[in-house]
């Protein structure tokens, strides 16, 4: 009976620690559109939090020292530096290296531009990244910052602040008690991760929301003031070394006026940026380096893959449009 009881507790813990290291890979993977955009996956980065995995797989390239997403360049008739920055939209996923709109806006103006966005990444991320990159004595003539998705959908989760990024809890949840026991409930964290991804999952089917935007004005206003403001930090920053900055509200097909027939999306979530949205459009009304870029795919053609990620064509679209911002100065 021991014997037994003793083979059954074993498999048991086995199961659960394989649960456990398992439901931040798959995490990961299911961040971006299509895993086969995520490549091999992600490495942790101290203040950034993570950062893409070398890989070249299917037209889908991350490469060198600063592990960035590749723009194809055809021609150069322009020397500006031109550094871009954001999330999964901007890094381009569910389109190939040719479809971004990095490579894009190479094509629309004949200039060199390097895509340094990463899945998942809000504007304060961002913030930090450029800052370590004028760190290394990079000097770019043009930053653009392209965001808004992430930071309304992660900080917008409950439990998430106005500080937080996409994945804080879930590194909180990783770190606590990660080299040694304290308790006879680490043994159990594995069963404990899984029920928690598991209730969050069912919040979604049984109506009750994993977010709170909608209800928390403040927290609401704070999520968009803070964007602004890492917005206006990254401006400083780049006038400071002789560039030029650019904040861009990206676009959302919730507030689209396009095809929109056959995409899924969320009338929850939408409701969070109902909620933070408009606060972030006022609050840009007095910078000139601050667009709100709503209305750019608006027209007859369907542009989404879903509710922010963007076909080639519609990246083309935006890609003029920061032409046009950027050539006004």
């Amino acid at each position: 009976m021991l014997k037994t009881i003793f083979y059954n507790l074993l498999v048991f813990f086995t199961l659960a620690n394989l649960f456990y290291w398992s439901i931040p890979v798959v995490d990961l993977i299911q961040s971006a559109r299509g895993d086969v955009t995520r490549g091999s996956g992600a490495v942790y980065r101290s203040f950034i939090e993570w950062r893409s995995r070398v890989s070249h797989f299917d037209n889908v390239n991350v490469e060198g020292p600063y592990l960035q997403r590749r723009t194809v360049v055809d021609r150069v008739t322009s020397q500006r530096k031109i550094y871009f920055f954001g999330g999964s939209t901007m890094w381009g996923s569910g389109d190939d290296d040719a479809g971004t709109i990095p490579s894009k806006y190479a094509a629309h103006t004949g200039t060199a531009p390097e895509n340094f966005a990463e899945l998942g990444w809000t504007a304060h991320q961002n913030l930090l990244y450029l800052i370590q990159i004028l760190q290394d004595g990079r000097r770019p003539d043009v930053v653009v910052f392209f965001d808004g998705v992430n930071d309304v959908s992660a900080k917008c989760m409950i439990g998430s602040t106005p500080t937080s990024h996409g994945k804080e809890a879930e590194f909180a949840s990783l770190v606590t008690g990660a080299d040694r026991p304290q308790s006879f409930v680490y043994y159990f964290r594995g069963v404990l991760r899984l029920s928690e991804r598991i209730s969050q999952q069912l919040s979604g089917t049984t109506g009750a929301s994993p977010y709170d935007c909608d209800k928390d004005t403040a927290k609401a206003e704070a999520i968009a003031a803070n964007l602004v403001k890492d917005w206006q930090l990254a401006k400083q920053i780049v006038e400071l070394y002789g560039g030029h900055f650019y904040g861009l509200l990206q676009p959302v097909a919730y507030f689209s006026r396009t095809d929109l027939a056959g995409l899924p999306l969320s009338a929850d979530l939408g409701r969070q940026f109902s909620a933070v949205y408009p606060m972030i459009a006022r609050k840009l009304a007095n910078d000139p380096a601050l667009h709100d870029l709503g209305s750019v795919l608006d027209g007859e053609e369907n542009f989404y893959f879903d509710f922010c990620h963007i076909k080639p064509d519609g990246n083309a679209r935006v890609a003029q449009k920061i032409a046009e911002i950027v050539e006004a100065k």
